[in-house]
């Protein structure tokens, strides 16, 4: 892979994980409700542009993409090599979900049972959000990837469905597509690709984000098969995106999106179709330039973005309940104010160094649990 491309990929991981945990924490800790209504400074209005429901959700329609670009992509140039693959592929695969996941339904087991206790002033964990999610059936379901599918998430962990999806992507992409593998056998191709059908099809009954999610994943997939982008120019693809993304915050919400609810599904589409250029554009140009990107903060902070997606809901959760403990569970309620911005920060800044922290025991040995198990398997 190119180094600026590297280093494109690296940049947006950790933006958009915390373009997510800007939403998710302004959801919670802000009431911008007079946002139109009053005046207000200028970093008061920056704040609720970056941090809509659009912008946290492209930023997952994106995670969509960049995932298969990255691992569609990779499944599509093994399947021209003459050897077999599906063993080290999903290796790879269960070790890269299963060392953050596993932890995290741990983590937020811990959170979510001395948040409930603890803070008994708030009303945030016995709310309709979380009712009937604290159980063992759940936590199961979570362990199989089948949250957001089949079964509503573990806990307060809501933004896991995502992980679930890519998880049979990965799955049944390979599958699917097995019969383009020359390297095995017709009975085992025979096999693999009913299995594959079967699998998706079974996943694809619930309504769920599965099935779209699917295009936009495969978007990715088969863009690294492209010889060219349309727009091969790097800074005006760049601008390309970022003017798409202004554009769907500005009118992708509200009563425009109760009229009309396909104006979503088309705005993730022309949001995948530039953000697929983008790559392809770096992809196919020098590695000069943007020098932005050559930072080492960006390969620090995408290190543990994985991480921080994972368990920031628990975590800004128990502290939105420590929080109404401290303050009274009407204080975050109230209009937004100077101190609400700050505590708001405080808890995002918070979140951060958590994640981190979490990581060390998690995403930062994955290599060395692959390493452990090859080993088993070999």
């Amino acid at each position: 892979m190119p180094l600026l491309l590297s280093q494109l990929i690296e940049a947006f991981r950790w933006m958009g994980a915390l373009a997510v945990v800007g939403l998710h924490a302004t959801n919670l800790f802000l009431n911008q409700a007079d946002i139109m209504s009053a005046p207000h400074a200028a970093p008061v209005y920056l704040w609720w542009f970056l941090t809509g429901f659009e912008s946290g959700h492209q930023a997952v329609v994106g995670f969509f993409v960049l995932s298969g670009y990255l691992v569609g992509g990779a499944v599509l140039s093994r399947m021209r090599e003459p050897k077999p693959f599906l063993k080290d592929y999903y290796l790879h695969r269960f070790t890269r979900v299963y060392v953050v996941l596993i932890p995290t339904l741990l983590l937020t087991l811990l959170l979510d049972f001395f948040g409930r206790r603890l803070f008994l002033s708030s009303e945030i964990y016995s709310g309709a959000m979380f009712e009937g999610h604290f159980t063992s059936s759940l936590l199961f379901a979570s362990l199989l990837n089948l949250q957001g599918i089949y079964f509503q998430f573990f806990g307060t962990n809501g933004p896991l469905w995502s992980l679930a999806c890519e998880f049979w992507y990965y799955i049944t992409f390979p599958l699917l597509l097995i019969f383009f593998a020359k390297n095995y056998s017709m009975q085992f191709r025979t096999v693999g690709f009913i299995l594959g059908l079967l699998l998706f099809i079974f996943l694809l009954a619930p309504e769920s984000w599965f099935g779209f999610g699917f295009i936009l994943w495969g978007m990715g997939a088969f863009a690294t098969l492209a010889p060219r982008a349309l727009l091969p120019s790097r800074f005006f693809s760049l601008m390309l995106l970022v003017s798409v993304l202004i554009l769907i915050r500005l009118l992708v919400r509200g009563s425009a999106v109760e009229a009309h609810p396909l104006i979503s599904r088309g705005a993730d589409l022309l949001a995948a179709g530039t953000f697929v250029n983008l790559l392809l554009a770096f992809r196919d140009g020098p590695n000069e330039g943007f020098q932005i990107l050559k930072s080492d903060w960006h390969r620090i902070c995408a290190d543990f973005s994985f991480s921080l997606y994972a368990v920031h809901m628990p975590l800004l959760i128990f502290m939105r309940a420590a929080s109404d403990q401290v303050f009274g569970a009407g204080w975050v309620l109230q209009l937004a104010e100077f101190q609400n911005y700050v505590l708001a920060m405080s808890v995002i800044g918070l979140t951060i160094l958590s994640a981190f922290l979490f990581s060390r025991v998690s995403e930062a040995r994955t290599a060395q649990l692959r390493r452990r198990l090859r080993e088993i398997v070999t």
